[in-house]
């Protein structure tokens, strides 16, 4: 059974499973288009995509706490998947940007 909106009324809600596939497009496009630029991007840049990486890894991993109910074992792994890929690519961008200095 899918999730609703409060108040059961509107459009089911986006299932744990396709947010996280949605974040680790996102992220891994966001890694990707990184290395294959030959232009630096600027420093503003990289500390918002390591504090982005950061709190999308943790939003999952809360949300995964708060409401286990929601979340199939498949959810689950995609959540531990975010959560590697979301520190992983915080770290890739902290290096990139303390490189730059």
């Amino acid at each position: 059974m899918m999730p609703v909106v409060s108040g059961g009324q509107g459009l089911p809600m986006i299932p744990p499973t396709g947010m996280a596939i949605a974040a680790l497009t996102v992220m891994l496009w966001l890694i990707w288009s990184d290395t294959i630029r030959a232009a630096r991007s600027p420093a503003i840049l990289y500390a918002v995509r390591v504090a982005l990486f950061i709190i999308v890894a943790g939003i999952f991993v809360l949300n995964r706490i708060r409401y286990p109910f929601l979340f199939s074992p498949t959810a689950t792994v995609l959540v531990v998947v975010v959560a590697l890929v979301g520190a992983g690519g915080a770290a890739y961008f902290a290096r990139r940007l303390v490189r730059r200095g």
